[in-house]
């Protein structure tokens, strides 16, 4: 498909005949809703240029330290503003969605038909652009205002974390406090643990009924693998309601569920390593991780 007949499969799209001209400022294309949905107030051709410059800003930093002799890792004034630019204009929605809005981006890109059905799904998101689902079966909501809120907030921290950018008292105050306890296999003795502020609460015969699904996950050698939170949702428990599991799972996507006891106590762990973007997005040529610090999430939920 050449440009114009790209130009011609948008205005059918979007409803338009040949003779209608319309200012980009009143309607613009399709490609340019897209791009101001996902990605608000980024004047950007392309959903990757705001990552793919990011490199260039942490090179003139790190010749900036060295040439006034301070910190390679100060962040400069520059560097401070591109990741608070990165931070308001990637919006909180889960890794499918994320993904599933690239392959809408890679085929405008290479000149295929636009899925309209496709991106109408990801516009029909809630406005906030949290990803969460906040409709059941019967179009009730499936979380209060304020829990959606809270989901937000905690998203947006874990963000800052990412990039940095956090608040300096950080391991005190927030959605994400210091964790007092470290997984056993933890070699780094530096390393900081989040934990959320407000740990999940399970009755006992919710504690076990979980305990017993995460058991059946573990390996021969003893561990537990990654991303076996899957249990969550492929388990049909009899007293652990959506509500909680949507607690326990928070701001997490795949992440790590463990099971074991200490001194006699029983005790669920939740670990996990927060990305603001999902890994498989180097698999499409985008390697951003190694501009942030990951997030370490982990504690424990004991059995009352």
């Amino acid at each position: 498909m050449n440009l114009q007949e790209s130009i011609h499969r948008i205005h059918e799209i979007m409803g338009l005949n040949e003779q209608t001209t319309i200012p980009k400022k009143v309607a613009p294309s399709f490609w340019d809703s897209a791009i101001d949905f996902f990605l608000p107030g980024t004047p950007v051709e392309d959903g990757y240029s705001i990552i793919n410059n990011f490199s260039d800003v942490i090179k003139r930093r790190v010749e900036y330290n060295k040439k006034n002799n301070l910190p390679l890792d100060k962040m400069t004034k520059e560097e401070m503003n591109y990741r608070t630019k990165i931070l308001n204009s990637t919006p909180s929605y889960g890794y499918p969605d994320a993904l599933g809005f690239l392959d809408v981006i890679k085929d405008i890109k290479n000149g295929k038909d636009i899925r309209q059905d496709e991106f109408k799904k990801y516009k029909n998101m809630n406005k906030a652009g949290s990803g969460f689902d906040n409709t059941s079966l019967g179009g009730k909501k499936k979380y209060t205002d304020q829990e959606l809120k809270q989901m937000m907030s905690g998203r947006e921290e874990l963000k800052k974390m990412w990039l940095g950018i956090d608040d300096p008292n950080g391991l005190n105050v927030g959605n994400y406090v210091k964790s007092e306890f470290r997984p056993s296999s933890s070699k780094d003795s530096n390393a900081l643990y989040y934990k959320p502020k407000d740990i999940p609460r399970l009755t006992t015969q919710q504690f076990d009924e979980l305990y017993t699904a995460i058991l059946s996950t573990k390996k021969p050698d003893g561990t537990f693998p990654g991303g076996n939170s899957d249990v969550l949702s492929k388990t049909k428990f009899k007293t652990l309601d959506g509500s909680t599991i949507e607690k326990i799972r928070g701001d997490l996507g795949n992440f790590k569920l463990g099971a074991s006891e200490e001194s006699g106590k029983k005790y669920i762990s939740v670990y996990d390593e927060w990305d603001l973007f999902p890994p498989a997005l180097k698999e499409k040529g985008i390697d951003i991780q190694q501009f942030g610090k990951t997030p370490l999430i982990y504690y424990r939920i004991n059995r009352v």
